[in-house]
C-alpha cells in the first residue's frame, strides 16, 4: 500500500490531521520502534541540569518517602518528581524548577 500525505505548514490544522495519520499507520504496520514519540519532552543540557538540582531539593522535603533503608527515595516520590517534569514541559514547554534546597 502506498500513501501520499500532504504536510502544509500553512495550514495547521491539515499538519495535525498528517501526523495524526502517520502515527496510527505507523501503530497499525508495527513501525512505532523507529518512530520518535513526539508526545516525549526533549530537555537541553542546561535544562537537564536544573532539573537534577531541583530534584536534590526535592529529595530533602521532609514529606518525601524514603525506603527502609533510610537513604533511597520510594518509587512512588520518584513518580510524583516525574509527573511534575512531564507536566511542566506539556504545558509550557520548558521547565521551571519548583522546589529549592534550603
Amino acid at each position: 500500500m502506498k500513501m501520499v500525505l500532504v504536510f502544509d505548514t500553512d495550514d495547521h490544522d491539515g499538519c495535525r490531521s498528517s501526523l495524526k495519520i502517520m502515527k496510527q499507520l505507523a501503530r497499525d504496520y508495527n513501525f512505532e520502534g523507529i518512530m520518535s514519540n513526539m508526545e516525549d519532552p526533549r530537555f537541553g543540557k542546561i535544562e537537564f541540569i536544573k532539573m537534577i538540582k531541583d530534584f536534590d531539593a526535592f529529595c530533602m522535603l521532609p514529606n518525601t518517602e524514603r525506603n527502609s533503608d533510610g537513604g533511597s527515595v520510594k518509587l512512588r516520590s520518584l513518580k510524583e518528581f516525574t509527573d511534575q517534569v512531564w507536566e511542566q514541559k506539556r504545558n509550557s514547554s520548558y521547565y521551571k524548577p519548583k522546589w529549592t534546597r534550603r
